[in-house]
């Protein structure tokens, strides 16, 4: 692929766990490939509760991401901004699952979208964005802002869209507008491969709550025929990738899971979906 991919990061492990064997597919293949990370810092570790200062430590965060990045062969841009478990009001529980009632309610979007700007410079041929899978707010509040971003420059036609790590749960896809019609059968999900990480995100699906995703979408999104394509990966160098990421991988349950479930959705699509609108 001639010309920068730019892809559109929320958090700083969400890139490399989402499509991180494209990635390192289109790196090897000669192609420039630009991971630009949302929320990259936090507040002071002392004013954060102990349970959270794992997510919090954003110097071991981008330190893990570093070495992510240099295994699938991606550059890094990092955007500086507050991920919303650590701007006021303070999330509780598993509200960071749930969607504000309106456009408003995503309080960093102006900011982020503000970040994206200066990203024009690269004129990226293709611009990878998250579906927004399992409505996390962060992922979301990404997804429309970069979409918002590109659809103002004119560069509608250069998205393209990755399923979160959240869609290899099949109760999240269900309730996603694009990917609702692909769900696996019961003895084809990832999941039964890793029990630990089945519990997390099933968990997690029966706590979305909010507006559907598309509910904040520009409607040429919203009402667009949505296409796939399969890209062909290289899924040693992304397991080793998220390997890096030592300090968040237990929130899912153990590397070990990850890997099998990973394994597991890639035989089943034969690869990484890509989404286009159409």
């Amino acid at each position: 692929m001639a010309g920068t991919v730019l892809v559109i990061s929320p958090h700083l492990d969400d890139a490399v766990l989402s499509l991180g064997g494209s990635i390192a597919a289109w790196t090897a293949a000669g192609t420039r490939v630009v991971i630009a990370s949302v929320y990259t810092r936090g507040p002071p570790l002392d004013t954060i509760a102990p349970s959270m200062r794992k997510f919090a430590d954003y110097t071991l965060r981008c330190a893990e991401d570093d070495d992510a990045s240099r295994a699938v062969g991606a550059e890094v841009l990092r955007l500086g901004q507050i991920e919303r478990a650590f701007r006021p009001p303070f999330l509780t529980g598993w509200s960071f699952f749930t969607t504000p009632e309106a456009r408003t309610g995503f309080t960093g979007l102006a900011a982020v979208t503000a970040a994206l700007a200066p990203l024009a410079d690269l004129d990226p041929v293709r611009i990878m964005v998250p579906l927004g899978i399992g409505n996390h707010v962060d992922h979301v509040e990404a997804m429309l802002a970069a979409t918002d971003w590109a659809i103002a420059r004119g560069w509608i036609d250069r998205l393209r869209f990755y399923e979160d790590f959240y869609a290899l749960a099949g109760a999240m896809r269900a309730k996603h507008f694009v990917v609702h019609e692909r769900t696996f059968r019961y003895w084809q999900s990832p999941l039964l491969r890793a029990r630990r990480l089945g519990v997390i995100l099933k968990t997690i699906a029966t706590r979305i709550g909010g507006p559907p995703v598309e509910t904040f979408l520009d409607a040429r999104l919203r009402d667009a025929r949505w296409t796939c394509e399969i890209e062909r990966i290289d899924e040693a160098k992304q397991l080793a990738a998220i390997a890096c990421y030592a300090s968040q991988t237990h929130a899912f349950g153990g590397l070990a899971g990850i890997d099998r479930a990973l394994r597991a959705y890639h035989r089943w699509y034969g690869g990484e979906p890509l989404w286009t609108p159409q």
